[in-house]
């Protein structure tokens, strides 16, 4: 009995001694910057994915005459992201062509250029930047640089949603969908 128990208590010790060694000790900090990034690449990833999933001469859907077709929305998507990108540099892009005209693969490709640009603006944060204020790109308002770029996030998460009844009401079934575990 006597052995059972300081082969116990011997296990023991080695258990908490490797626990408590480096190899098991967190490496990272956690970071606020680091979770809205890992956010970001989620919503642009699903969006992105939506795109992908309508057909091309689907783009120009809209449920009702009075709301704006599945290709606006998306555009209007990669706007709004680059509005703030150009408020967070402080430069204005221009216009690019006409979005009626924009192919699918148009359309993908300018959702994905903004979407990738907005995130490595963010990574190159900190979190101590994020508190800091900047001007808000619609009103006359300062709000943290945190506040800002959940601007565009909201955005992506919300014509998401939207254009997930557009897939639906053409019989698609949406990505996030049929991702999930049966």
């Amino acid at each position: 009995m006597k052995n059972v128990t300081y082969a116990c208590l011997l296990f023991c010790c080695v258990v908490a001694a490797v626990a408590a060694s480096p190899v098991f000790a967190q490496t990272t900090s956690p970071s606020v910057v680091k979770e809205l990034v890992a956010t970001w690449q989620r919503a642009a990833t699903d969006i992105i994915d939506v795109a992908q999933a309508m057909p091309e001469e689907k783009y120009a859907y809209k449920p009702t005459p009075e709301i704006a077709t599945f290709r606006d929305q998306l555009v209007h998507v990669a706007g709004i992201a680059q509005r703030f990108i150009d408020s967070a540099k402080g430069t204005k892009s221009e216009s690019g062509q006409a979005h009626k005209d924009m192919t699918k693969a148009e359309v993908i490709g300018l959702l994905k250029q903004t979407l990738q640009t907005g995130q490595e603006m963010l990574g190159s944060l900190t979190d101590a930047q994020l508190l800091e204020q900047v001007k808000f790109p619609f009103g006359d308002r300062m709000v943290t640089r945190f506040t800002f770029w959940l601007g565009p996030l909201y955005q992506v998460r919300n014509h998401h949603g939207q254009l997930v009844v557009y897939l639906r009401m053409n019989g698609i079934v949406p990505p996030t969908t049929a991702r999930r575990p049966a």
